[in-house]
């Protein structure tokens, strides 16, 4: 049996404490839902996200099942691009320093 990932984690504990006991999400809450798992969006870009779930017909009339709210937060985080971002300074070993003019330094 597959260990629970963290955001599956997270995830379980956001669905019970919004919607306990309900097999569906309210397409009004899906922001509150997508903050509490981390997912940070702007208020339009989640009324786009739920005008596009209304017009593909992967709602249940104004609710969102929960493996349809699953599968749309990993469509989100794999279109993360912050994720693909160098969060460390990388130096090259072998760069050369040279001091410019007035005092400026240059790696090459």
């Amino acid at each position: 049996m597959h260990s629970k990932t963290e955001f599956q984690e997270k995830l379980d504990i956001a669905w019970e404490e919004t919607v306990s006991g309900q097999g569906s999400l309210p397409l009004t809450d899906v922001k509150q839902m997508l903050d509490e798992v981390g997912i940070k969006l702007p208020n339009h870009r989640v009324r786009d996200i739920v005008q596009d779930i209304k017009n593909e017909g992967e709602s249940e009339g104004e609710y969102l099942v929960k493996s349809g709210f699953e599968k749309l937060c990993l469509t989100l985080t794999e279109e993360d691009v912050a994720k693909t971002f160098k969060t460390s300074k990388q130096h090259d070993k072998n760069a050369e320093k040279i001091e410019g003019e007035m005092g400026a330094k240059h790696t090459v």
